[in-house]
């Protein structure tokens, strides 16, 4: 073959492997955009909440709500509402002091009271008249177990990420506290929440950018995907840790037991045993599964399980 034919092919096939390319390119990029969530706002006590809500109506589908935890916005949730959408209601809403939601908050405001009844200001205005089901993590479990020990009956199925109830973890945290092995384990999870109840420090910490890099770093060394969080959120937020840990978790529980159709617990290998030790004698029916990655990796790390579990949990109560 000639030299000029065998630069005339390469340069043939050069092009066609280009245009070949291109062509995937713009069939690609010819795609519908994945839909975005609705957005709107809820009030309650004079504080705007910042909602999303994803695939079908309250009246086509089942209501699932979700919410963030501290530190960090709702976000956390954001690929778990995106692929539950294909099936249910789905409610992702940020809590005062976090993301696009009002952020004039105070010890009082950031009450695990006020934080259940804005609760149900998100779930009135999204899903009217209609029970919902629940999957969240930290302060969203807590705010959402209170919501139910104050308002049975609205809550189809309660699906938390580690221990669902502060209230709850008194109990365990003194039935585990029985063994002094336990209780030498427990003592960093006691010092770290001793610290967030303190006056002041909280903010003063958040505020120096510390938080937010310590948590950063945690996230990043684990291998997860980095989580929204500034300091405007964290210094705004952090004061429910003051406002409801020292009572609840410490010494004056509202509750010991807590009546919910389904209590689903996920415990990942970043939460502590103690948090959940003895939770069945609290509660009516407890569903525990324990699931590989964090509270920041879960979709990534255990969806397949979560889903098929969340997925269980509403069809055995969404006919009850």
């Amino acid at each position: 073959m000639k030299p000029t034919r065998t630069l005339w092919l390469t340069f043939a096939t050069i092009a066609a492997t280009a245009a070949l390319v291109t062509s995937s390119a713009v069939s690609a990029s010819a795609d519908p955009p994945a839909e975005q969530p609705r957005h709107s706002f809820a009030e309650y006590q004079g504080i705007p909440i910042s909602i999303y809500e994803y695939g079908p109506s309250a009246d086509e589908a089942p209501t699932l709500v979700t919410t963030g935890g501290w530190p960090g916005d709702s976000t956390i949730f954001e690929t778990a509402a995106r692929k539950l959408a294909t099936k249910y209601h789905v409610v992702r809403y940020d809590q005062r002091g976090e993301g696009l939601s009002g952020h004039n908050t105070t010890d009082e405001l950031n009450s695990l009271e006020n934080l259940a009844d804005e609760f149900g200001a998100v779930i009135d205005k999204t899903a009217p008249g209609k029970h919902v089901h629940v999957f969240t993590e930290g302060w969203g479990s807590f705010l959402t177990s209170e919501y139910q020990f104050r308002h049975p009956g609205r809550i189809a199925s309660l699906s938390a990420i580690g221990a669902p109830s502060l209230d709850l973890a008194h109990y365990a945290l003194v039935e585990s506290g029985r063994d002094p092995a336990e209780f030498v384990k427990n003592m960093p999870n006691i010092v770290w929440y001793g610290a967030l109840s303190t006056p002041a420090l909280p903010e003063l910490m958040a505020a120096s950018g510390f938080d937010e890099a310590f948590f950063g770093a945690g996230v990043a060394s684990a291998g997860d995907p980095p989580v929204t969080m500034s300091k405007e959120d964290m210094v705004a937020s952090v004061s429910r840790y003051r406002a409801s840990l020292p009572t609840r978790l410490g010494y004056a529980p509202a509750y010991s037991f807590l009546e919910v159709p389904i209590m689903q617990v996920f415990q990942s290998p970043d939460d502590s045993p103690a948090m959940i030790t003895g939770l069945a004698g609290h509660t009516n029916n407890l569903w525990l599964t324990e699931i590989e990655g964090s509270h920041t990796n879960f979709a990534a790390k255990s969806w397949p399980l979560v889903s098929a579990e969340l997925d269980k949990a509403i069809a055995a109560t969404e006919h009850r």
